[in-house]
């Protein structure tokens, strides 16, 4: 963001919507429950329960991956954002999801910069019943491999979650989601990997290093 890609550009064979079934190997807590949800021990313990009861179980939803105005590949991501939420609830959770303007991403700025009125932009607000999330990409790189055949993409996310009547502060989430994508034999597999830190408001913050939590 800035003055590099507005975005995390796909290559040309992610064009269109896919089906797509994703399955979680592994979830870890390298420094303990503490660090996790501001130390608010009853969410920490919600969010691992969660996690560990998806471990091995296949998720199947549909992506979509459009060309801009300017001709790149982009994630559809209100769609996208939308279907991995209600796939991994298990049910329909959210209520809708809109891109919002950020300093560094407007839609007038992306209009300026030759993009569309309907391309995505990097931040989406994700409503809930009786709760709202914010995501936004604070940084992002990517690569092709020389053959064409392999993409990897690292995004920097931070997520702010309020539910006003749940009985716990908003939360703030730091994330960096890790992917690597290859193109065989008219499939792609993939790997997916996501490393939570925690952000300046944790109580814990300088005791973690910059570590993953």
């Amino acid at each position: 963001p800035g003055w590099g890609p507005d975005d995390l550009y796909y290559p040309s064979w992610m064009e269109g919507r896919w089906r797509v079934e994703q399955t979680l190997q592994g979830y870890a807590a390298p420094l303990g429950k503490p660090y996790l949800a501001n130390g608010q021990s009853a969410v920490a313990e919600k969010v691992l329960a969660e996690q560990q009861s998806q471990l091995g179980k296949p998720v199947t939803f549909e992506l979509r991956y459009i060309r801009t105005q300017r001709n790149n590949i982009v994630e559809d991501r209100a769609f996208n954002t939308r279907a991995k939420l209600d796939a991994f609830a298990g049910r329909d959770v959210v209520k809708g999801v809109e891109y919002v303007d950020v300093p560094d991403n407007t839609r007038e700025s992306a209009m300026q910069g030759g993009n569309g009125a309907e391309d995505p932009l990097r931040t989406v607000v994700v409503n809930f019943k009786g709760a709202v999330q914010k995501i936004f990409i604070t940084a992002l790189q990517f690569e092709t491999a020389a053959d064409g055949d392999v993409w990897r993409g690292l995004a920097s996310t931070r997520t702010l979650f309020a539910a006003p009547g749940a009985g716990y502060n908003p939360l703030t989430v730091d994330e960096e989601v890790v992917t690597a994508l290859k193109r065989s034999a008219g499939s792609i597999t993939g790997r997916l990997r996501l490393l939570g830190f925690l952000n300046p408001n944790d109580q814990l913050f300088f005791k973690a290093g910059n570590r993953a939590v």
